[in-house]
Parts: C-alpha cells; sequence; structure tokens
C-alpha cells in the first residue's frame, strides 16, 4: 500500500489538531474522580462491587482488585472496557498532546535547525569564512525544509 503524500498526511494533522483541541478544552472536567471512573460510576448507580462482579463474571474480590488498579494506574484497557460495559457505558481512550501538534513540530524542527545552522557557523568562524547572513533567518529556512518531512525530526542525533 502507497503512502499517503505529505500534502495529504499534512491536512490530516491539521484534522486532528483541530478534534484536539476541543478534547484539550474539556480536559480538566475529565480527570479521574479520587476514588476512579469504576468506583464513582459503580457507586452513582448504586451497585454494589458484588453486582459489578456479578456483571462481569468475576468475584467481588476481583472488582475490588480492578478498582485498585484503576488507582495505582495498573489497570488494562481490556479490565476498563468490561468494567464500563457492565456499568452500561463503554470505554472512551484519547492521548491528549499538551499544546498543538504543529507547534510540537515546529519548535523541534527550530532546535534541531537552530543547531544545524551553529554548528556550521562554528565550523565557517574557525576557518575565518563565517557569512554575514543572518543566523535566525537561516534556522527559521532550515526548519521549514526540516518540516516537509516531520519523521526526520525524531531520529536526528542532534536533538533530544
Amino acid at each position: 500500500m502507497a503512502r499517503p503524500s505529505k500534502r495529504i498526511r499534512a491536512v490530516g494533522r491539521q484534522q486532528l489538531d483541530r478534534r484536539l483541541e476541543e478534547v484539550r478544552r474539556i480536559t480538566p472536567i475529565l480527570q479521574r474522580p479520587a476514588n476512579g471512573w469504576v468506583s464513582a460510576l459503580r457507586s452513582a448507580l448504586g451497585m454494589s462491587q458484588e453486582d459489578l462482579a456479578k456483571r462481569i463474571g468475576v468475584s467481588r474480590q476481583a472488582v475490588s482488585q480492578l478498582e485498585q488498579r484503576e488507582l495505582d494506574g495498573s489497570i488494562t484497557l481490556n479490565a476498563l472496557r468490561q468494567a464500563a460495559e457492565a456499568l452500561g457505558g463503554q470505554l472512551a481512550y484519547i492521548l491528549v498532546p499538551d499544546r498543538p501538534i504543529a507547534k510540537t513540530l515546529g519548535e523541534r524542527a527550530y532546535r534541531i535547525a537552530r543547531q544545524m545552522v551553529t554548528s556550521v557557523r562554528h565550523s565557517m568562524r574557525l576557518e575565518d569564512q563565517e557569512t554575514d547572513s543572518d543566523l535566525e533567518q537561516r534556522a527559521r529556512e532550515l526548519a521549514k525544509e526540516l518540516l516537509a518531512s516531520p519523521h526526520r525530526l525524531w531520529s536526528h542525533p542532534d536533538a533530544p
């Protein structure tokens, strides 16, 4: 299967960025309750651990462990999905970047470009061949070129 063109991938990133911007706005209200989502929803429904255990087909102790694993972060997505369905709901799973994808890529491309330009400038200075061109302008131009192939940004040896 052929890889999508750079333009199609860029449009896909823009669409994902728009969707994620909406999610970032509501993320604060989606924070897990202190006792966990499973326990909070089960309690709100007036359901005991024993009742939930029967609906899932496990022991009450297994439900207690499931709720504890949710709190300590060791629960599996499959276990959460089973609990959600037994509670009459569904599991919603999403990774939410802190800032837009385009901004993350732009900052990384600029950081790599800046390092590359600075390295070349240093070498030229050692050979008394330093150019008069503006370091910042050269870094911005190189960053644009790097953004044309964002997959290269993550394997670049000069930037963390």
